[in-house]
Formats: C-alpha cells, sequence, structure tokens
C-alpha cells in the first residue's frame, strides 16, 4: 500500500508540476500579451495626444484668423458707415447749394423779364417816339420838297446868280441841313451847281446834280454820285456805292434812306 501511495504521490506531484509549468507558460504568454497591448496603447494614446495638440493648434490658429478677420469687417464696415455719413452731408450740401443756385437762377431769370419787358417798353416808346419824329421830318421833307417841285429850276439858277434873298436862302439850308442831319453846300461841277452833302461824324459825302432832258424841265431828273462813303465803306449797301438817277418826286423817300443809313449806323 505504501508504494502504491508512493507512485501515487508521484504521478500527482509529476502532474502538479506539469500544470503549474503550464500555466506559469500560458500566465507568461498573456503578461507578453498584456504589455504588448498596453505598449501598443499607450502609443496609441502618445499619438492621439499628439493628433489632438495639432487640432488644437489648428482651432487656435483659425480661431486668431477668423477674429482678425472681423475685426478687417468691423473696421471697414464702420468706414464705409463713415464714407456714407460724409456722402450723405456732401448730398445734403449739394442740395442746399442746388437750391440756392435755382433760387438765384429763378430770380435773376424774374429779373432779366422784368428788366426786358421794362427795355420792350422803353424800346416801344423810344421807337414810337423816334418814328413819329421820323414821320414829322418826313412830312417836313415832303412839304418843301412839293412845294419847291415846281420852281427848284429857277431857284437853282437865281440861287447860282446870287438873285434870291440871303435870308430865305440861309433858312432854307438850316431846316434841310437840320431834317438830314448832314452839311449842304452849293458846288460847282463841270459849269453845273450840284448840291453837296457831308455826313460828318462818318465822312460819307455824296452830290446831287440837276438834269434836264427838256427845255422846259419836264423830264427833268436828279443824279446821286457818292464822293466817299467814309467809315460806311464796309457796311454801305450797293444802292449808295453807285450813280443813281430819280425823279424829283422821289428826294423824300431817297433822303429817307439815306437818313435810315446814317442814324442806324451813328
Amino acid at each position: 500500500m505504501e508504494v502504491l501511495y508512493s507512485k501515487l504521490y508521484d504521478k500527482y506531484t509529476q502532474l502538479k508540476s506539469k500544470k503549474l509549468s503550464e500555466l506559469d507558460h500560458l500566465n507568461k504568454e498573456q503578461e507578453v500579451k498584456f504589455v504588448n497591448y498596453l505598449s501598443a496603447a499607450e502609443e496609441l494614446i502618445e499619438h492621439l495626444k499628439s493628433e489632438k495638440e495639432e487640432l488644437l493648434g489648428q482651432v487656435n490658429e483659425l480661431r486668431t484668423e477668423l477674429a482678425s478677420l472681423r475685426a478687417a469687417k468691423d473696421k471697414e464696415i464702420t468706414d464705409c458707415q463713415m464714407l456714407l455719413m460724409e456722402e450723405r452731408e456732401k448730398n445734403e450740401a449739394l442740395s442746399r447749394e442746388v437750391e440756392k443756385l435755382l433760387k438765384s437762377h429763378q430770380e435773376r431769370t424774374s429779373d432779366l423779364n422784368n428788366m426786358k419787358a421794362n427795355s420792350n417798353n422803353s424800346s416801344s416808346i423810344r421807337m414810337t417816339r423816334k418814328r413819329k419824329r421820323q414821320n414829322d421830318l418826313e412830312k417836313e421833307a415832303r412839304f418843301i420838297s412839293f412845294e419847291n417841285e415846281g420852281n427848284s429850276v429857277e431857284t437853282c439858277k437865281e440861287t447860282a446868280s446870287g438873285k434870291e434873298s440871303g435870308h430865305d436862302n440861309w433858312l432854307i439850308h438850316v431846316l434841310f441841313e437840320y431834317s438830314l442831319g448832314m452839311k449842304l453846300s452849293i458846288i460847282d461841277q463841270s459849269g453845273q451847281m450840284c448840291l453837296s452833302a457831308l455826313h460828318q461824324s462818318s465822312g460819307y459825302s455824296f452830290s446831287i446834280s440837276w438834269i434836264s432832258k427838256s427845255p422846259n424841265n419836264e423830264d427833268a431828273e436828279l443824279l446821286y454820285h457818292v464822293i466817299s462813303l467814309g467809315t460806311f465803306e464796309r457796311v454801305a449797301p450797293e444802292w449808295m456805292r453807285e450813280d443813281i438817277m430819280f425823279s424829283p418826286s422821289m428826294c423824300p423817300i431817297f433822303f429817307e434812306r439815306v437818313s435810315r443809313v446814317t442814324k442806324l449806323k451813328h
């Protein structure tokens, strides 16, 4: 029995040693695996930590950039608001200036219209007076012309021979000079007595000769001949530059046209 117990105990001891050895080997393997897992976990944790740090750095950079962009936008908005306020003030100032200019223009236009109306009225009054005075002078010239038309030949002859009264000749001479605004004189041109007229302010002068076509002087005509156009050289109408033949009855019209030119230019 003791031998049997001894064998069983040895076998038990061997089995126990074997199991303990196997368990120890298994524990070592598990320990190695655990160490490997722990090392891998630590590496992963370190990697994740570093990645976290990088991401946090990127987030901080983005926050800083966003803050700078927001500050720049706020500054731009503030500048735009200031510019808008300045433009509004300028527009208001321009509007006020435009209103002042429009008001001034309206007042000036109104004053010009009033002045124009007054000027037109004054011009109308002056033209009416001038026309009346001219009509009176024309009537006087026609009266003298028609009154003396019948005996004009005799008058010229008597004047040339010195038979007419000096007082009457002076009166007619003065009246004609006053009516025409010209200096009148009698000149001898190629043995023929002619009337010479001079507009003193312009230097315009001409002569009028009596041309008889029959002994009884029924078909007599007047010959206009320009001596000098004076300052009318550039503005004188064509008829003033040429010799003209016309009847004595056309004298008022002729002198009226001459007077119209001399009065307009001077």
